[in-house]
């Protein structure tokens, strides 16, 4: 079997079902924008970066309410930057609806990727119901697109 039919068939799997269940019992109702960017996202950058320093890399990261922002400097200058911000946006109707992040006014967010290459830009990767482990994941997706694409 092929892997996009593998992750398909994970996709409609009990145990992805499960998981899905188990992810949106845990966030419903007390995650809030702040609390995304504190309890998930900044623990996150915070154990990438003490594994960075493994590779002769430094990494800062930075936090505010509503974003986190992941700096890796090599030899003295940024290689590469990373930040997850929280967006308002429009509650919609999906099939498979993604599990809203409000803040302590009720306000819908999403969380998106933000990466600088040449200037900073917006990719549209929602990361809103991500846990630590899949952040890293695509942290490390976006990091070794970057290696491949510079080095």
């Amino acid at each position: 079997m092929s892997d996009w039919k593998k992750t398909l068939e994970h996709l409609f799997s009990e145990e992805y079902r499960q998981r899905s269940v188990q992810r949106q019992e845990e966030r419903k109702g007390k995650l809030r924008a702040k609390k995304f960017i504190a309890e998930v996202v900044e623990p996150a950058f915070e154990e990438i970066a003490d594994a960075l320093g493994d590779y002769g890399r430094d990494a800062e990261v930075l936090t505010s309410k509503n974003k986190a922002i992941i700096r890796v400097i090599y030899q003295g200058k940024e290689e590469f930057y990373f930040a997850v911000t929280m967006q308002p946006y429009q509650e919609r109707k999906f099939m498979f609806p993604v599990l809203p992040i409000r803040d302590d006014e009720g306000k819908l967010y999403r969380a998106v990727i933000h990466l600088k290459e040449t200037k900073e830009r917006q990719v549209e990767h929602d990361v809103t119901n991500y846990t630590r482990a899949e952040l890293i994941e695509t942290f490390l997706f976006y990091y070794r697109r970057h290696f491949e694409w510079r080095h």
